[in-house]
């Protein structure tokens, strides 16, 4: 079985916004393609709470081979509640927007042997744990870093994306 580590856990972006989902999500597309992971929505689930708002739950899984014995995961989970539509006005131009309580948490995990190759008998597993000790030690350490580099990047694009639409003037339907 491969061995995972959490580099980062339940990082949070937390915000009351009046945002576009739909951008919201071609931000983290391109993000996620421009880094090269490979990743899927494997959740969604929402639930009319009346008034013609809806609370959304959604999750991203965001995965990168960085070698044959290594592989990146980035793990999001949305939690949305009381979306509903609203219109920004920007210049003289107003787009259809969304608003609510958004809520996202991020997880990094890196993930060692995720081929299982040197789970066959209690020798390998010995030389997995001594390879990872004493032969690959920085370079784990290194890619390390660099996950937890990626995940605030990822983070902080959002972050900005989101603080766009604090600068418009904002008309609810």
């Amino acid at each position: 079985m491969s061995e995972k580590d959490f580099i980062a856990k339940n990082l949070k972006i937390k915000q009351k916004a009046v945002f576009d989902m739909g951008e919201l999500y071609k931000v983290m597309y391109r993000w996620f393609s421009r880094n090269n992971y490979d990743f899927q929505e494997k959740e969604y689930f929402e639930t009319a709470m009346g008034e013609g708002t809806k609370k959304l739950e959604i999750g991203w899984y965001g995965a990168r081979k960085i070698s044959d014995y290594v592989k990146f995961h980035i793990n999001v989970k949305f939690l949305i509640i009381g979306l509903k539509n609203a219109e920004v006005q920007v210049g003289n131009i107003k787009r259809k927007a969304n608003e609510g309580d958004l809520e996202m948490r991020f997880d990094a995990i890196i993930e060692k042997d995720y081929d299982s190759k040197f789970e066959n008998s209690p020798v390998t597993k010995f030389f997995r744990e001594f390879y990872d000790k004493f032969i690959i030690r920085s370079r784990l350490e290194g890619y390390e870093d660099q996950l937890h580099e990626e995940v605030y990047e990822l983070m902080a694009e959002i972050k900005s994306f989101l603080n766009l639409f604090k600068f418009q003037e904002i008309r609810k339907d």
